[in-house]
């Protein structure tokens, strides 16, 4: 990631309003590299300027004090970048270990709470920040450019059986399209990651990187956070799960079987059968492009086989 701290200094020089704050770089994302400071985050995108610009615009039309609000965006110049208003906290990952019990049911609950607005925003039509597009259902937008991935897994040898066996879950797309919400369609975040999460310890303070974002069926969250415990109870059987990521997917994802955040548990799991297929076919093809495409497709077709 390449460095931006002249950028800062004449984003600084141009904006009032920050003029006078001290930014330190941050450990950064995949696509973004990030400057903190007390009050303000600078994010700064090099490879996609035009999705850093529909996640702002997606974020100003929210209004929810744990969403960041856009202060400045310029997509025009090299680099892309973007300020935000900084969100108090620290990431989940970070702190979890050190909690206490009923801190940890209390952050827990506020997820839930989150989920519940979500399902309060809706649009009526289905729209992905990261793609930029409009979808006529929801089954289009999963499967939105599946063929060359399942080719792309294909190549090796070693995916064979597995592409065989989740390709068969896609293919039953016709006979699962009636399931999906067809109209009022809901907010997702999708990425409700535990490092995209802040807390003061006490509450959930900040829900960061909507990049994924998209108006959809509105248990497409909860199809995600379900794939996350899936993995998450990977790293800890490997004995690398260092933040207790587990321990926390666990207690979120009973939450939200208490909580009654499923409908219709019958129509949730044909669904979520689907969408895991999808998630799988996403996470295989990375692996095929990775640096390292052997050892990681053996590791997500040994966590597809379990279940």
């Amino acid at each position: 990631m390449k460095d931006h701290e002249a950028e800062v200094n004449n984003i600084k020089k141009s904006f009032s309003a920050i003029k006078d704050e001290q930014f330190i770089r941050a450990a950064s994302g995949t696509h973004h590299d990030v400057y903190i400071s007390k009050d303000y985050v600078i994010r700064f995108r090099d490879d996609d300027p035009q999705l850093l610009e529909r996640e702002a615009s997606l974020l100003k039309s929210l209004d929810h004090p744990i969403i960041p609000k856009v202060s400045w965006m310029d997509a025009k110049s090299f680099p892309a970048a973007m300020i935000e208003r900084r969100l108090p906290g620290r990431t989940i990952d970070s702190v979890w270990k050190s909690l206490t019990a009923g801190q940890k049911e209390n952050i827990v609950s506020e997820v839930i709470d989150f989920l519940r607005y979500m399902r309060t925003i809706h649009s009526d039509s289905i729209y992905s920040v990261q793609k930029g597009k409009k979808y006529s259902n929801f089954v289009e937008y999963l499967t939105d450019g599946i063929k060359e991935k399942i080719e792309r897994i294909r190549k090796f040898d070693i995916a064979t059986a597995v592409i065989g066996d989740i390709a068969s879950v896609v293919d039953g797309y016709i006979e699962i399209k009636p399931y999906f919400t067809t109209s009022k369609y809901s907010l997702v975040h999708g990425d409700l990651i535990i490092h995209n999460l802040l807390t003061d310890s006490e509450k959930l303070t900040g829900v960061l990187d909507w990049e994924l974002a998209l108006y959809g069926d509105p248990d497409d969250d909860l199809f995600r956070l379900f794939y996350y415990q899936e993995c998450a109870a990977a790293y800890r059987d490997r004995g690398v799960d260092e933040t207790f990521e587990a321990e926390y997917m666990d207690m979120l994802v009973d939450a939200i079987s208490r909580q009654k955040l499923i409908g219709d548990e019958g129509a949730f799991r044909k669904k979520h059968d689907f969408v895991r297929a999808i998630f799988f076919i996403n996470a295989l093809s990375w692996d095929a492009q990775s640096s390292g495409p052997e050892e990681n497709l053996k590791e997500t077709i040994n966590l597809w086989n379990k279940k």
